[in-house]
Formats: C-alpha cells, structure tokens, sequence
C-alpha cells in the first residue's frame, strides 16, 4: 500500500467514523460494531446515508449501508475502486433498485 493510499484510507476511515459518532450522537464508535447494534435504526441509517454520500462521488443507497453495516465495512465500500459492481453481486436483490442503478449509470439501454 503506498504512502496516498494510506493516508487515503485513515481519512476515509476517520470521516465514517466521525459521521457515526454524530448520527448516533457519541463520542467514539468501533469499528466492527454492527451500526444497529450500537444504537442506529432505519431513521439514522439514512441520516448516515446523507453524510457518507457527501464523501464519495458514488451514489450510496439504504441497502448498501444494510450490506456494509460497520465502520470498516462502510470504509472498505467507500474506498473499493469496483464499488459499483461490487454493490450488484453483493445481493441488490431489489429489482427496482437493479434498475434504478443501472439506468443511472446508463448500464440499461
């Protein structure tokens, strides 16, 4: 890993982090806890779903959170180069979700 790649990754890492502990109102989070075990809900998920998708130039949804349900995880779906494909074989299962994504990212034409 070089040197931007980690420096990269421990901002990324303390800006979940630091989205988490405003949403749940705390002052720190773990970061293998799962986000509804520590107090989150579905309400707070999509206040967390607004502050992560001001970090990311990708589009998160509600189920990509449900999937990536800890800090490392949310980390590692924020940083993954293949997010996109990834979020697809990773089980959006939701049909109208599938579409949504792909006519936004012009995969349905």
């Amino acid at each position: 890993m070089n040197t931007q790649t980690a420096t990269d990754l421990a901002a990324t890492t303390e800006g979940v982090r630091q989205a988490w502990a405003e949403v749940l109102d705390r002052t720190t989070v773990p970061d293998d806890v799962n986000f509804f075990e520590i107090g989150g809900d579905s309400l707070l998920l999509i206040v967390l779903l607004e502050r992560l998708g001001g970090m990311t130039d990708r589009e998160l949804e509600a189920a990509d959170l449900f999937q990536h349900s800890t800090v490392r995880a949310q980390v590692e779906l924020l940083t993954s180069p293949d997010a996109p494909r990834e979020l697809v074989e990773l089980g959006a299962t939701n049909r109208r979700g599938l579409l949504g994504r792909a006519r936004r990212t012009g995969q349905g034409e």
